[in-house]
């Protein structure tokens, strides 16, 4: 038997013929046909009731993950901004006090990573659990 590419083989199983038996078939012919024998059956069970909505919940669940993940850094990065300007501030209207703002600088740098680093756990393991269901 000659080699049929894929477009061939799927053009001849979908047209209902079949291939000699008395020739051997190549793997890929062999694969199409037990495919197509496969697909002509219906599946033995349907899908579950509410697997739309589980499709959607989780899809929702995601989306607010990813949306949620944003925001908390945006509001570090407006945090960060925020302790900036009025550090810059206390400096130009009182140099006298830049140096005991410079006591506390780790701290206030600290802040706004400790600040994510509580939402990306909250996240990981309180919120995750929230979605995790054993019947989907």
């Amino acid at each position: 038997m000659k080699e049929l590419n894929d477009e061939e083989l799927q053009r001849l199983l979908k047209a209902g013929k079949s291939f000699p038996a008395d020739e051997p078939l190549s793997d890929g012919a062999n694969a199409y046909q037990t495919l197509f024998e496969a697909l002509k059956s219906e599946p033995e069970s349907g899908l579950p009731y509410d697997f739309a909505a589980k499709v959607t919940r989780h899809v929702s669940a995601e989306v607010k993950k990813n949306s949620e993940v944003k925001y908390y850094l945006l509001a570090a990065f407006i945090f960060v901004a925020a302790i900036a300007a009025v550090c810059a501030v206390l400096a130009i209207n009182s140099p006298a006090q830049e140096p005991e703002l410079l006591k506390y600088k780790w701290v206030l740098l600290l802040l706004p990573l400790v600040f994510v680093a509580i939402q990306y756990f909250d996240q990981r393991f309180v919120k995750s659990k929230i979605f995790r269901n054993p019947n989907t």
